[in-house]
């Protein structure tokens, strides 16, 4: 770029920042992104505490008192309010048709048959008008698993204490080795997961709406005929870098508030569970560093294909198909960062944190984890270097034409033609 385009450039870059970073919907957004991110974590939270109005009603039906007590009392622990189990003596063939017959009419919500084949067989059927959901299924059949085992060792002449002392619950805990990310206990994968998850987050909410911003500054400047006064005055080449430029600087702006939001958040709740984040996470000043990196060159990717597409068509519905196809490696690269998050020295997981598109949420993923070597992220970098500088050129040749092109919308032939002009 020539330095005679240093000074417009510096002038866009420095309008599109200043008039967008004093906006009301920059400072809502940055306050508001957060809160409801914080809401959306903790709602799920709530729904399996609440208490119904109205407790269920179920009956465990059993040949003999003991362990249908035994599954009751775990019921009610269990249910938090919202079963109040029955103990009902008798597992004949009458009793089960007269509860399916209370089934029906809504009496009891449902009755747990354990009759003396069920102890042996280890088949118990819980019959009820609407079932249990997933969570609700496991812990009825841990509890059942428990008493039955109990009732068979009873039947083998085993005694209370002998019973006890081979139940005795079994606690494992995941310890790391010296020197490596994921700290030891519990709360270290927890500190993990929630440290990364929040990385992820954050990375793919600004990379994907400061695309569509950049993309959106430009079709208002060409339907506003702007672009026509603007490029009077400076090469289309500076006006699209001073818009990514000007954009990305107030992106780097939010992404450093919510980092801090974040990391004020997260060693809160770490200091609530006794979790250390600085001993479970790879995340020192070289990692933290290689995190903004792969921010910047991920906007830098993504923006200029995104001022491409604002450049091409007329309207932001013309360009709404064309912006799906560029949030496709976003959404892409989430869900394979959360599936491969166990699985981060996999093949594949390296082999999509190499492609450039996935890189930036990827790779990022690896570095929070420490399971990314130097080497790797060197060729990474090296491969969005290249793939910004392919995007970089043919964004620019679209941007020096199609900004000036109105009308109907145009092909990929038509496209492509505007490339060999420039």
């Amino acid at each position: 770029m020539a330095f005679e385009e240093l000074r417009p450039l510096w002038l866009v870059l420095r309008r599109e920042y200043v008039q967008r970073v004093r906006s009301l919907s920059f400072l809502a957004s940055t306050v508001a992104a957060p809160l409801l991110f914080v809401a959306l974590a903790a709602a799920p939270a709530l729904f399996p505490t609440a208490r119904l109005p109205y407790p269920k009603h179920i009956l465990v039906v059993c040949s003999t008192p003991g362990p249908a007590r035994q599954i009751a009392d775990a019921i009610r622990h269990w249910g938090v309010g919202r079963y109040r189990a029955e103990v009902t003596v008798g597992a004949n063939p009458q009793e089960h048709e007269r509860l399916i017959a209370m089934v029906r009419e809504s009496r009891i919500e449902g009755f747990l048959w354990l009759d003396q084949e069920a102890i042996v067989s280890g088949h118990v059927v819980y019959m009820s008008r609407s079932g249990l959901d997933t969570v609700g299924r496991e812990s009825l059949q841990t509890v059942v698993y428990r008493v039955l085992i109990r009732a068979r060792l009873i039947r083998r002449g085993l005694t209370d204490g002998a019973i006890n002392g081979s139940l005795e619950p079994v606690v494992v805990d995941t310890v790391s080795p010296p020197g490596m990310p994921g700290g030891t206990g519990d709360h270290g994968g927890i500190a993990v997961v929630a440290v990364t998850v929040t990385i992820i987050t954050i990375l793919e909410m600004s990379l994907l709406s400061y695309g569509i911003i950049v993309m959106r500054s430009v079709l208002e400047d060409k339907t506003s005929r702007v672009v026509e006064i603007l490029l009077c005055s400076v090469t289309p080449r500076a006006l699209m870098a001073g818009k990514i430029l000007g954009i990305g600087g107030l992106s780097l702006t939010q992404v450093a508030i919510w980092g801090a939001m974040a990391a004020g958040g997260l060693t809160a709740a770490a200091r609530m569970v006794g979790a250390n984040l600085t001993g479970n996470l790879a995340l020192g000043p070289g990692a933290l560093a290689m995190l903004a990196l792969f921010y910047v060159l991920g906007y830098f990717f993504y923006s200029s294909l995104y001022a491409a597409l604002g450049a091409a068509f007329n309207s932001a519905d013309e360009a709404q198909y064309w912006s799906f196809i560029l949030t496709l490696p976003l959404l892409f690269s989430g869900m394979a960062a959360w599936s491969l998050f166990e699985q981060t020295d996999s093949v594949i997981a390296l082999v999509l944190s190499l492609v450039p598109p996935l890189a930036p949420v990827m790779m990022s993923m690896r570095i929070a984890v420490g399971a990314a070597a130097d080497w790797q992220i060197a060729l990474s970098l090296a491969l969005m270097v290249a793939a910004i500088y392919a995007a970089w050129t043919l964004s620019a040749h679209i941007y020096r034409v199609g900004t000036l092109m109105y009308g109907k919308k145009p092909s990929l032939r038509e496209i492509a033609r505007w490339l060999r002009y420039a």
